[in-house]
């Protein structure tokens, strides 16, 4: 097998694999708060759940950076992969609110795996090939979400209807089934030849990357003004249910379709994106779909119609699938491969906080008053993050870089 050959192959192990690890999540996240309804636990107790998945994988991604730049981050995934196995199990088996233990670590081994997958791609592809496997790693994961759900719900029904289990075993056999799925994710992880140092990066707005002392002082505001950006999206992003259903009227089984309808049209545009990324420039469509965000914003909340509703939400909608994998590549590739799980780390934390911050003050907002305020925001918001960004690139690409150490 050729160089270009192995290359592609290592590439697409690397995708399966996370698409394996992805699987357990997508169970949990789908089957778990029906699980502890079968335990008999109040509801409380499945906020709690959501909110210690999200605490160990906020908790985990610094650690996971630092493990990552140290060990590789190879091994960060291997270690990501058991350690969100054995929460999911844990979390599976336990019968009492112990099991909220279970989330946590599980949360913890999503946030390694989080951290070390943008890292183990810009080590196993070239700059001509970097693009496209980034877009096709986001893009096969966001089709096989929705393909996990509709997987978790069959394999739950098949087990009451065809075995004649009761609910609860049922739904226990169901999630660790997932976590089976995730620790199959290390067969395929063993198997990468991931190299220290990687292909050298091709920075999308500096002439060369930025060397290791000045990572923080350069990468750092950059992540923070993107955090800013993301803080709109997450604003609006879990009310779209309730606009439909209370501005334009639609029953709930059109607006799964709708939805539904929307993340498959998604995740075919992810994956034709890195063709586009790779031909014009990973930075130019990046700055592009973040500017998109706030006109589609704004026109949701004048759109009068629900056919000019629906399209404007296709839209928005598609830009923070589309804008996940050119975030990850155009810093990266700004980033000396030494510190790339670092920069990994701090990209990651930021998504979250943003993510906590937009869905609290989203929340405000919309129980202050109707949804055209709270998309205004939104779209303010993501305009001043975005417009932030590429002025904060256009000045570091003006500034001299110093000289480049031997690698």
């Amino acid at each position: 097998m050729e160089h270009g050959e192995r290359r592609r192959f290592q590439i697409a192990l690397f995708i399966a694999g996370n698409v394996l690890f992805a699987t357990g999540l997508i169970f949990h996240a789908f089957l778990y708060n029906f699980y502890i309804e079968a335990l008999g636990l109040s509801a409380d107790v499945m906020g709690h759940a959501a909110s210690f998945l999200t605490a160990g994988s906020l908790t985990a991604l610094i650690p996971a950076g630092l493990l990552a730049d140290r060990v590789g981050p190879r091994a960060t995934l291997l270690i990501g992969a058991v350690v969100l196995a054995v929460g999911l199990a844990l979390g599976a088996v336990a019968a009492t609110p112990v099991s909220l233990w279970g989330a946590v670590v599980a949360g913890a081994g999503s946030g390694f795996w989080r951290v070390a997958m943008a890292p183990v791609l810009m080590r196993l592809t070239t700059p001509e090939s970097r693009a496209r496997a980034f877009a096709w790693n986001v893009g096969l994961l966001a089709a096989w979400n929705g393909a996990g759900v509709a997987m978790a719900g069959a394999a739950s029904a098949a087990l009451e209807a065809r075995w004649g289990l009761p609910r609860l075993p049922a739904l226990r056999a169901t999630l660790l089934l997932g976590a089976v799925g995730s620790a199959a994710s290390l067969l395929l992880y063993r198997r990468l030849h991931v190299t220290t140092g990687g292909p050298a990066a091709a920075p999308s707005t500096a002439s060369s990357e930025v060397t290791d002392p000045e990572t923080t002082r350069t990468i750092l505001p950059l992540i923070a003004l993107l955090g800013v950006w993301m803080v709109g999206p997450a604003l609006a992003t879990q009310f779209f249910n309730i606009f439909f259903a209370h501005v334009h009227r639609l029953s709930i089984e059109r607006i799964g379709f709708v939805f539904a309808a929307a993340s498959l049209c998604w995740a075919v545009v992810v994956l034709a994106s890195g063709e586009v990324a790779s031909r014009v420039g990973v930075g130019r469509v990046l700055f592009a779909t973040l500017l998109a965000f706030a006109p589609a914003i704004w026109g949701l909340s004048l759109a009068s119609s629900v056919e000019l509703a629906v399209a404007l939400y296709f839209v928005q909608g598609l830009i923070s699938p589309l804008a996940t994998p050119l975030i990850d590549q155009w810093l990266l590739g700004q980033t000396p491969p030494a510190r790339q799980g670092a920069v990994s780390s701090w990209r990651q934390v930021a998504a979250d906080v943003s993510a906590m911050i937009g869905a609290s003050v989203g929340g405000w907002l919309l129980a202050a008053g109707p949804f055209g305020p709270l998309f205004l925001v939104a779209g303010a918001i993501a305009l001043i993050g975005a417009l932030g960004v590429v002025l904060g690139a256009r000045i570091q690409a003006r500034e001299p870089v110093a000289a480049q150490p031997d690698r």
